[in-house]
């Protein structure tokens, strides 16, 4: 294990070292865009004047390309006449080219040239469909359209190819096979050979005996003509040369790495330094990137920064004049409907990119084609009105004069109109169930006889609970073959309603159960296929967003105090009524941590449970988590906000900013709003309300090392940047700001050495040159600066103002009378080591309250020190009320493990999220600060890492594994299995060896989609299969069970 997570370090230098990095560029830095430039109005205006150019009769068209010759433009597309959509598997889908007169955007003629069973001078096409046209132009006189013949499962597909005479406008009267070169020589352009020399190029995805396509555009490079060859189903990719017969096809390289991802659908070009570039579609997440030096040897690909939020649909990569253009189908929806986002960036490195288009409409925006002609970019696209798939016609229109940015002084963006609302999801006879299928309800138990249910994907449920009440859930009753999530539901907390099972849809398999169960709000709930949640007094339930941070109101046991291993103090407030509202992090100083939320009514005496756990990771497919720092405050209004960040998941690897407010946070049950993120970046530090009324925020951007300030003018409905500066000797900012009386701004900031300072005349928006404070020194952590109502204002920190310390101790608070000029008294809280990040309010009667942490990994508490003004000045505690030292919390959890080498294992391990489909190399945080001297003579290693060796003569030899001669070693022998197609399995088991019986444990599927079964062996080459008198022979599991 530890050899092979090196091995992947080596790996991704490697990458590093060809990858290219691709950024998104801020348009003052290329000042490729103009500023203000809006990409969305900018597609708008494109979209508004595409022609349709598929003929009246059509009903489904899709994945058209096209050439332009003279003053028309020459378009194929595959179209049919019955349905919307596409599928290799419809024989009546034909090929068609549409003729369009380029000045007056007329469509002149559409002529069919490939249809199924169609006859020729020479040949005779085989049913099938006829798929994925493409198009150049041969010579001055003719152009010359390819398309893929197919019939998936019954024969080979094949690529053909017809010539047009530009003249007479008439196809030739023959056809012809497109060829394929590999390493075998050359052969019919079909799948399985494509296959074969990527099978001998390391693929081991299987054979398919359709899907292979021209997919890219032709583009000329050095005098030589490229295209990308594409599987789809087979996910195989391959860059090729086209020879000079414009029949055959050279495979130059394979790119399909990482296999784990289903790459397909690629574009390519070449970068001003001669690197080849893909962008691939993958089916199994976002696009990736891949690059060569020669066409020959490709990169693993990965993502890039430049394409955040993809979604499963052909990309493009053109250059036109001296700039790249990258287009991607964004997973955005517009008004539900699929592909209905398109970008548009631009780059004159391929390496900085800027948004130019943004395609948003709800008849989608796929599959389009772009192309240069006289100066002007055209393009062709895929839309739709109604079907699901939104491919029902073929547009054509203008991009743009290149290079060239129009006018956007008093255009509009197109306002479109909102789907009609879906019919209402009540539990009545007829009503549609599911968003995904057109089942409908035939039967339902009385006792939900028409209550509100929620619709879904029959696929599976996943949701969060908004409002209290009951849910009832409808599942199949456990039987064979049917998707029963019975158990689930149990461990979920549902109760079997005792009532006969019903017919809820047609099937034997779909006669359901009923449950019921109350629920709180702020409960997540997830399901695989099939459950149907039914709403009952009051409950109310939304779709969870993995895109949005994880709020859980009222966390379970893994939040609370003995099962957390570290805690860091992130903020406090007070509320009308005086509840104290505290929070800290549930792990420490840790990117991949999260906060817990709790409150005080008895003025910090005793603390509840975590009221929330804000930012954990809960689940392998949440896409944002990591809440490392924040602050609550409570606003003029009364209202309780927690500002946090979310550290870990954005696509761009940038820290986001997120609030929630508490409307009502003196309640019994406080009630929260949605996350929102407002901004790039962090917030450590409470806002600060000005005399004009205006809040300022401070907001600290790290990526950019950037102390910005934003502002809401009206009472938080809105926040918008106001100003900015940047600090020498950054060090995460933590800055804090008063209103002077003189109406300046004083903004003090942490560094990496004494903390600076900054002033603003003008609310915010305009700062001084930074200079180091005049009265504040401060080791570099975070340290809280107030004016009390007194005037004063109030500093706390570590050790006295005119000094700094060598570690975190002496917690001490200190007030200012002439506006931080001088400083006065001194109140100890805390003399002992790592005491820090100090945060509090003052109560309305003028008791202070500060929250810290002491020790966040070992001790890990976070205490609270009450004190007035008089306390301060006087040094020492002289108040009645006044108290140090109040324990707030304390995580008693296990701490890391320290392992018997020195290596520290982090606080989980191993990782609970591994993605085993993920393609990012694996973390070894373990090694991020490994011991210096690591024993390698103690215990059993199997692989052993370069770094442990390297500074010795050892050496790594490695053995070739031999195939057992006696294989194989267990086959089908029980009815079970026999009768289930004879075959055994792992699917869903493995082998395993139990040191206190000495034998090998094999869990296996016992025929096809059997049962699970157990067999067992003292050598990997003689197996038994055990009688254990559950289910009947070696039976662990009968099939069915969950």
């Amino acid at each position: 294990m530890m050899w092979q997570l090196s091995k992947q370090i080596c790996i991704a230098a490697a990458l590093a070292a060809v990858m290219v990095s691709c950024n998104v560029a801020r348009s003052d830095d290329l000042k490729l865009i103009p500023q203000g430039w809006d990409a969305a109005l900018a597609g708008d205006e494109v979209m508004k004047d595409l022609v349709k150019v598929t003929g009246p009769e059509v009903k489904g068209a899709h994945d058209a390309e096209f050439v332009c010759v003279g003053d028309r433009a020459y378009i194929v597309a595959e179209v049919n006449d019955t349905r919307a959509g596409e599928s290799s598997a419809w024989p009546e889908i034909y090929c068609t080219l549409s003729i369009v007169n380029l000045k007056t955007l007329k469509l002149e003629s559409v002529i069919p040239f490939a249809r199924t069973e169609q006859k020729f001078e020479n040949e005779t096409l085989p049913v099938g469909a006829c798929f994925v046209p493409r198009i150049l132009q041969k010579d001055e006189h003719s152009l010359r359209c390819y398309f893929a013949s197919e019939q998936p499962g019954k024969r080979q597909a094949q690529t053909w190819f017809r010539d047009f005479d530009l003249m007479t406008r008439k196809f030739e009267a023959s056809i012809h096979k497109a060829r394929l070169k590999t390493s075998a020589g050359i052969v019919d352009m079909q799948p399985r050979f494509f296959h074969d020399d990527a099978a001998a190029h390391g693929l081991r995805k299987p054979v398919m005996d359709f899907g292979l396509y021209l997919f890219d555009s032709f583009k000329d490079f050095d005098g030589q003509k490229y295209i990308a060859l594409n599987n789809f189903p087979g996910q195989q990719n391959a860059l090729a040369i086209v020879h000079d017969d414009l029949a055959t096809f050279e495979v130059i390289g394979h790119y399909n790495e990482p296999q784990s991802a289903a790459l397909s659908e690629s574009a390519v070009n070449r970068l001003p330094d001669g690197t080849w570039m893909a962008i691939c579609r993958n089916d199994s997440g976002n696009y990736h990137f891949t690059t060569s030096s020669d066409g020959k040897t490709w990169s693993v690909g990965k993502e890039l920064p430049v394409v955040p939020n993809g979604a499963n649909s052909k990309p493009t990569f053109d250059k036109f004049g001296d700039t790249y253009y990258l287009g991607w189908q964004e997973a955005t929806k517009i008004n539900g409907a699929n592909r209905s986002v398109f970008n548009v960036e631009i780059s004159r490195d391929g390496r900085n990119w800027q948004r130019k288009y943004r395609f948003e409409t709800p008849k989608s925006f796929q599959y389009p084609t772009f192309h240069e002609h006289n100066g002007a970019i055209w393009l062709a696209v895929t839309q739709g009105d109604k079907d699901a798939s939104r491919k029902e016609r073929i547009m054509f229109g203008k991009l743009e004069e290149v290079g060239r940015f129009e006018s956007q002084s008093g255009k509009q963006r197109i306002e479109w109109p909102a789907p009609p609302p879906p019919p209402p999801a009540l539990m009545k006879r007829g009503v549609k169930l599911f968003t995904d299928r057109d089942y409908v309800i035939a039967e339902m138990p009385d006792a939900v006889r028409d209550l509100p249910f929620h619709r879904q994907s029959i696929e599976q449920t996943d949701v969060d609970v908004t409002q209290p009440g009951v849910l009832f859930a409808l599942t199949p009753t456990i039987r064979p073959a049917a998707a029963s999530q019975e158990e689930s539901l149990r461990r979920a907390g549902f109760s079997k309603v005792d009532v006969p099972e019903v017919q809820l849809f047609p099937g034997e398999i779909n006669r359901v159960s009923l449950y019921r169960k109350e629920v709180k709000a702020g409960e997540s709930l997830k399901f695989k296929k099939m459950v149907l949640l039914i709403l009952a007094e009051g409950a109310q339930v939304r779709e969870s967003d993995p895109n949005a941070p994880v709020v859980i109101v009222n966390p379970s046991a893994e939040f609370q105090d003995e099962a957390r291993p570290g805690a860091m103090i992130i903020g406090m407030d007070r509320t009308p009524k005086g509840r104290i509202w505290g929070c800290w992090t549930g792990t420490g100083d840790k990117r991949d941590g999260y906060f817990l939320v709790a409150t005080s009514d008895d003025g910090g005496e005793s603390w509840s449970k975590p009221r929330l756990a804000v930012g954990a990771r809960t689940e392998p497919e949440q896409k944002l988590s990591g809440a490392l720092v924040g602050n609550l405050w409570s606003d003029p209004k009364g209202r309780l906000w927690l500002f946090f960040d979310q550290q870990l998941g954005d696509p761009q690897k940038r820290i986001t900013n997120w609030f929630i407010r508490c409307d009502d946070p003196d309640a019994a049950e406080p009630s929260w709003s949605d996350p929102v993120q407002f901004a790039e970046g962090c917030t450590l530090n409470k806002p600060t309300v000005l005399k004009n009324g205006d809040w300022l925020l401070p907001v600290s951007d790290w990526q950019k090392k950037t102390a910005r300030v934003f502002a809401s003018t009206d009472e938080g409905a809105s926040w918008k940047e106001r100003g900015s500066l940047q600090f020498p000797d950054w060090q995460f900012d933590e800055h804090m700001t008063v209103e002077l009386r003189d109406g300046r701004l004083w903004m003090l900031a942490r560094t990496s050495g004494q903390p600076f300072e900054s002033f603003s005349s003008d609310q915010g928006r305009t700062w001084s040159e930074p200079r180091q404070a005049a009265t504040v020194q401060n080791i570099n952590a975070r340290f809280f600066l107030r004016r009390l109502k007194s005037g004063r204002i109030l500093l706390v920190k570590n050790g006295p103002p005119t000094e700094r310390l060598a570690k975190r101790s002496h917690m001490s608070a200190y007030l200012s009378e002439d506006e931080g000029q001088t400083w006065q008294g001194g109140l100890l809280l805390d003399e002992r080591n790592a005491v820090s990040y100090p945060d509090g309010f003052e109560s309305p009667d003028g008791l202070i309250h500060i929250l810290y942490d002491w020790n966040r990994h070992t001790d890990a508490e976070i205490l609270m020190a009450k004190f007035r003004e008089e306390d301060v000045l006087a040094g020492r505690i002289v108040s009645k009320d006044a108290k140090l030292l109040m324990l707030a919390n304390k995580a008693t959890g296990p701490k890391p493990e320290k392992l018997y080498n020195g290596i520290e294992l982090p606080d989980v391990w191993p990782p609970r999220f591994g993605d085993p489909a993920s393609v990012e190399l694996m973390e070894v945080p373990y090694l991020k600060q490994p011991p210096k001297t690591i024993p390698i003579d103690v215990g059993r290693q199997l692989f052993v890492d370069d770094f442990l060796i390297e500074s010795t003569d050892m050496k790594r030899v490695f053995h070739q594994a031999e195939k057992f001669s006696g294989n194989p070693v267990f086959k089908a022998e029980t009815t079970v299995e026999k009768e289930r197609n004879g075959v055994v399995y792992l699917g869903q088991g493995g082998v395993f060896f139990d040191p206190s019986e000495k034998l090998f444990k094999m869990f296996y599927t016992a025929g096809w989609r059997g049962p699970l079964a157990l067999a067992t062996s003292p050598d990997l080459k003689t197996w038994t299969r055990p009688d254990l008198g559950l289910h009947g022979g070696n039976i662990v599991l009968p099939e069915g069970a969950a």
